[in-house]
């Protein structure tokens, strides 16, 4: 192994997980992938001018497959500024036709100057420090109205310890663990529109493979790397990700909601939620 293949190895190894799924340009999809954007396209009613603000966007795809299935036009921000630029990569390879707009900012402090039709936070309104506070700066994005699409996951049983560990160490979060209720009760002051709550299918390893295999290999040929030693690297990260994310949806779920702001109404709450 040469000096220079030693060096990207431990360069590698050093990344956070952030920087890591910017690097090999992971679709990092909201809980229930292209299915829960196909529900949001439908119930959260986006149409061809709608215009959709995505917040911590990652590598862009919530938006861009947004885009793709309803032509509407998505702003997306992350704090991360690797992640914008996998974002852009992506929408010159995946995109180059679709109305998508990268901005490398913190989103509880950016202030837009524009207005937004929809929201789009997938489970990502977890990783905030004060969600309750985000959602409250986010209803200024809106006019008189507009919808929030989101897909928290929600605890279903106690997670193990040791998986906690394995999460902090290696994904960087502490998993969501609490109930439904709690989850739902962070957006109380929005209505609820559309929700469907999914149970997890585990993947197998067969499943997890191919999804790895592929994602490194498009990541070694978009960045010339041919050095098996480094390929191996990317692939045993991805590959403990993925694992550990499987593992923790033995005792998680999450709920496809279209939540609604209408000016008039808010943040009350009228209407019986069943």
């Amino acid at each position: 192994m040469t000096k220079s293949i030693t060096l990207e190895i431990e360069q590698i190894k050093k990344m956070s997980y952030t920087q890591f799924v910017a690097f090999i340009n992971q679709w990092n999809v909201p809980p229930g992938s292209l299915s829960t954007i196909s529900e949001w396209s439908v119930f959260g009613h986006v149409k061809n001018d709608s215009k959709i603000l995505e917040i911590a966007c990652t590598t862009g795809f919530s938006g861009r497959e947004l885009s793709r299935l309803t032509g509407c036009s998505v702003i997306g921000v992350d704090i991360c500024d690797a992640s914008i630029r996998a974002a852009k990569l992506s929408k010159n390879i995946y995109g180059d036709n679709l109305d998508l707009h990268y901005i490398n900012a913190d989103a509880c402090t950016f202030e837009f100057e524009q207005k937004f039709s929809h929201i789009v936070l997938g489970a990502a309104l977890g990783f905030f420090k004060e969600p309750n506070t985000m959602l409250c700066h986010l209803k200024n994005y809106f006019n008189d109205s507009g919808y929030i699409l989101a897909s928290p996951y929600f605890g279903i049983a106690d997670i193990p310890n040791e998986l906690i560990k394995q999460c902090q160490s290696v994904i960087g979060i502490t998993p969501t663990a609490m109930p439904y209720s709690f989850v739902r009760n962070v957006y109380e002051n929005f209505e609820i529109v559309y929700e469907s709550r999914k149970r997890i299918e585990l993947e197998t390893q067969e499943q997890m493979k191919k999804y790895t295999e592929d994602t490194i290999q498009r990541c070694c040929n978009i960045k010339n790397i041919t050095s098996e030693e480094i390929y191996q690297v990317l692939f045993n990260r991805l590959y403990e990700i993925k694992s550990i994310s499987n593992e923790l949806h033995k005792y998680q779920a999450y709920s496809v909601m279209v939540l609604r702001y209408l000016k008039e109404i808010y943040p009350n709450r009228f209407m019986e939620l069943f």
